[in-house]
């Protein structure tokens, strides 16, 4: 899986804070805007304490979100706490969140989900110019949310992952540099029983970076390695499916004005034990974020990413995803705000003629009641086409929303 390397240079805090059940990615860039009060959470001695529990009702007229197009109720609860410990020479970040769905209607007992995610995060200053971040995160998400895992028949069920991680950097204020080893353990379970360890799979990455800070930001290139193993027991002969890959990239941090935000490109090639998958020559992904502070009361972002996924698909190397989002956050009082902005994404499978394009709106209205309880009403609405026409199954529409009260320390 090709994921973005920001959490190379930064301290991996934008991960912590990522829901289980966020739908659009993309829609979790905008920031809330700095004059919406926020919750403060609790000191307990030498520690932090935030925590927040929500509980909601949403509607939606597409359960699965494919061609089905079959509509229900369901409640939704979410608990969430972060524990903070600082120190002159230590940052020590755990979190706990718990996501849960239970559908009104039985004939949806498969959607009828409970999702956690368990996060340790660790910054440790081993000299005056180097230092040490550790990272494990025990997470479940829910399958079934995006095109390129409904192209691998997961409409529904979750999908598990064990991340360690380990940075060491080098950092003289001008000059820096880093080393990453990361290692995914991945298990899907889908809840239709279709293959299900068919993308079970281990994934090792060895990262070296290396960049330069400047008047507006930093920018630095990297390199290395990573790995693909294939764990089915039902399926020994997805061992064809391992991989390896070399990548190299460049990026950038930057605040210049009312701008802010990061851009990272890398070009990869993947080579499969398989001679019936075609090998991946200089591809590239990457993603690119633009923030612009209107002002205290109005923030816009425009974010740009293209990915790939693994896939089960049989003589195909994998699925690329290409987004584009352009929204914002509007104070309209003191103690109400409104996020919203649209998206348009493309998916196309490897080596096959398949390709989807998406059309999304997702809207959050955020209303402070007292400075620990929060309304919200969040909206989702997309329309999806499989532009070849000869896979009809992909042509799906949906619209969603959920209200919920939130309450926090």
């Amino acid at each position: 899986m090709k994921t973005t390397l920001n959490v190379v240079v930064v301290p991996l805090l934008a991960c912590l804070a990522q829901s289980v059940i966020a739908q659009n990615v993309l829609f979790e860039d905008i920031p809330v805007p700095e004059g919406f009060p926020q919750p403060s959470g609790k000191a307990l001695g030498s520690l932090h304490l935030d925590a927040d529990v929500s509980a909601g009702l949403m509607t939606t007229n597409n359960v699965y979100r494919d061609a089905s197009h079959l509509g229900s109720e369901s409640s939704q609860v979410t608990l969430s706490s972060t524990l903070t410990s600082s120190g002159e020479r230590h940052l020590l970040i755990g979190t706990l969140e718990h996501y849960s769905q239970d559908f009104r209607d039985d004939a949806y007992q498969d959607m009828d989900l409970d999702a956690t995610r368990a996060t340790v995060f660790g910054r440790f200053v081993t000299s005056e110019l180097t230092n040490l971040r550790l990272l494990l995160i025990d997470e479940e998400d829910i399958l079934g949310k995006t095109q390129s895992e409904q192209l691998n028949s997961f409409t529904s069920g979750l999908e598990k992952n064990l991340r360690t991680e380990a940075i060491f950097e080098f950092d003289n204020t001008r000059f820096f540099t880093n080393v990453m080893a990361r290692n995914d353990k991945i298990e899907s379970i889908s809840s239709t029983g279709f293959q299900n360890d068919t993308l079970d799979r281990s994934e090792r990455d060895y990262i070296v970076l290396a960049g330069q800070t400047v008047s507006w930001g930093r920018v630095f290139v990297f390199g290395g390695t990573q790995s693909v193993r294939y764990e089915s027991s039902s399926m020994p002969s997805l061992a064809e499916r391992n991989s390896d890959e070399n990548r190299y990239g460049i990026g950038a941090e930057y605040e210049v004005g009312k701008f802010s935000g990061d851009v990272d490109v890398f070009q990869f090639s993947q080579r499969f034990r398989s001679a019936s998958i075609p090998d991946i020559k200089n591809a590239w992904v990457g993603s690119a974020i633009v923030n612009y502070a209107v002002s205290d009361k109005l923030a816009l972002v425009f974010a740009a990413n293209r990915r790939f996924h693994e896939t089960n698909i049989p003589a195909s190397g994998g699925i690329f995803d290409e987004n584009i989002f352009l929204g914002g956050a509007w104070s309209l009082f003191q103690n109400l705000y409104l996020r919203m902005g649209p998206s348009y994404s493309r998916t196309k499978l490897q080596n096959a003629p398949l390709l989807i394009d998406r059309y999304e709106l997702d809207v959050e209205l955020a209303w402070q009641i007292t400075a620990h309880a929060e309304m919200l009403l969040t909206t989702n609405v997309f329309s999806q086409t499989e532009k070849s026409l000869a896979f009809p199954m992909f042509d799906a529409q949906q619209a969603n929303s959920v209200l919920s009260l939130r309450l926090s320390l």
